[in-house]
Parts: structure tokens; sequence; C-alpha cells
């Protein structure tokens, strides 16, 4: 198992959801929505207490909230987009969907890999062909 961090979008009623569920990344935080053109500084905050969520403005149902969150992932984990790097240097493949187990299988002996990335929020090799899931 490993761990990575990635950013997920959500309306108010799953980032409100995410919150009660995860006290210990909410507690205290404030969330501005996505809009940059938001005048008005439109925000959720989670008590310090984790006992409450404060919204002092109006939100609507198309409103989202980036939280970057962290998750444990195997080599049968489904992410959302994976880069192969493989010995030959003019192959690179993206998969979207797809687990390190997938691409693995998925090679047919056409080439050797040598690395695998996440490439979102920032790029991370999470495989290697000589450590496995890092």
């Amino acid at each position: 198992m490993s761990t990575i961090k990635r950013k997920v979008e959500m309306n108010l009623p799953q980032l409100i959801e995410w919150g009660f569920n995860n006290p210990e990344l909410s507690k205290g935080k404030v969330y501005n929505i996505d809009d940059e053109n938001d005048r008005f500084a439109t925000y959720v905050s989670f008590l310090p207490d984790v006992t409450g969520v404060r919204v002092p403005c109006t939100i609507t149902q198309n409103n989202t909230f980036t939280v970057e969150i962290e998750e444990q992932i195997d080599e049968d984990t489904k992410l959302k987009e994976l880069f192969l790097i493989t010995n030959n240097s003019n192959s690179s493949e993206r998969y979207y969907n797809y687990s390190i187990n997938d691409v693995l299988s998925n090679n047919e002996g056409y080439y050797e890999e040598i690395a695998m990335l996440i490439l979102k929020p920032e790029p991370l090799i999470i495989w290697t062909k000589e450590e496995g899931l890092v």
C-alpha cells in the first residue's frame, strides 16, 4: 500500500459529508468556491471543534470546491490517469481509469515498463520496475 494526494472537486453536500467524515482533515479549515470571478469570497468553513459548518453566503448548486485528499492505493486501485514510461524512449502512454496491474497486463510483451507516474496535482512516480509500488 502507498499513499497519494489528489485534488477532488466537490459540490456543497459532498464537501460537508467529506468534512464530517474526515474531522482530522477538515477541522478549522476554510474552503473557497472554485469560481475565480466570485466577488464575494464565497466559502464554507468547518468549526474548530467539528460540530458544525459555517456557510455565511449564498452557494448555488453549480458552485464547487476543490479538496486535496490523501488516499491509500495498491496495484489494483483504478487511477484517473497513469503515465507509463518504457525502455523505448519513443514509447510512453497515458492510461485513463486503469490500475497498475491493468497497465502491466495490457503490455503483451511489446516493451519493458520502467516507471509509472500520476501527473496531478503534481507529477509523482508511483511505480518502478525495480521497486514496484513506491
